[in-house]
Formats: structure tokens, C-alpha cells, sequence
């Protein structure tokens, strides 16, 4: 028993890293309401970002953002830019990115 006492610390690790991949790859959704575009994480919100604040929205990506994404693929990832903020670039990886974009569009943000 006294050995396992040795291995609870590389266990507890190995558990909280395979926590961390889940969560990025499979627990973060995307999602628009009335006021904000939400980052959330197994349902509850991690970040969100105003539409008002939103200058613009496109398809693509630049390397100096604020990264809330899920998948290294270009074609999946939305680049949000903010008109306030230390980091004005804000990429997401939503599902479904051309009906994201027509959502963000519909509420009023421009879309490139």
C-alpha cells in the first residue's frame, strides 16, 4: 500500500490533464443570446463577450487573439473583433461557423 501512496500525486495529475482535454475538446459550446456571445464550459459561462462590442466578425484567424477554441482547422474558427479590450481579437471555434455567422448578423453585427 505504501508504494501507491507514491503514485496518488502522478495519478491526480494524470486525472486533472485528462479533465482539461475534456473539457476543451468536448464540455465548450458556443452560444449567442440577446446581449453577449458566451464561451461556455460543461454549461456555465467561462467568458463572454458583448455585441455591442463587436466591431466585426469573420471567418478567419490571426495569431495574436484571445484563443477560446476547440479544433487547430482555420476553416472551423470565427474571428470576433472587439472594439474594446488588451486583446481586440477574439477567436472561437464554433460547430457550425457559416450559420454562427448568419446568427451574429442577425443580431446586428457585421460579418465580412
Amino acid at each position: 500500500m505504501e508504494v501507491f501512496l507514491h503514485l496518488l500525486p502522478l495519478l491526480g495529475s494524470l486525472a486533472f490533464t485528462g479533465l482539461l482535454i475534456h473539457a476543451i475538446f468536448w464540455g465548450m459550446t458556443f452560444t449567442i443570446d440577446e446581449a453577449f456571445v458566451r464561451v461556455r464550459v460543461y454549461g456555465r459561462t467561462a467568458r463572454k463577450v458583448a455585441l455591442t462590442d463587436i466591431e466585426w466578425a469573420a471567418q478567419d484567424g490571426c495569431f495574436w487573439n484571445e484563443h477560446y477554441t476547440n479544433t487547430v482547422n482555420p476553416k472551423q474558427m470565427i474571428l470576433l473583433r472587439r472594439r474594446t479590450g488588451w486583446f481586440k481579437s477574439f477567436l472561437i471555434s464554433p460547430p457550425s461557423p457559416p450559420e454562427f455567422l448568419k446568427e451574429l448578423a442577425a443580431r446586428g453585427v457585421t460579418v465580412r
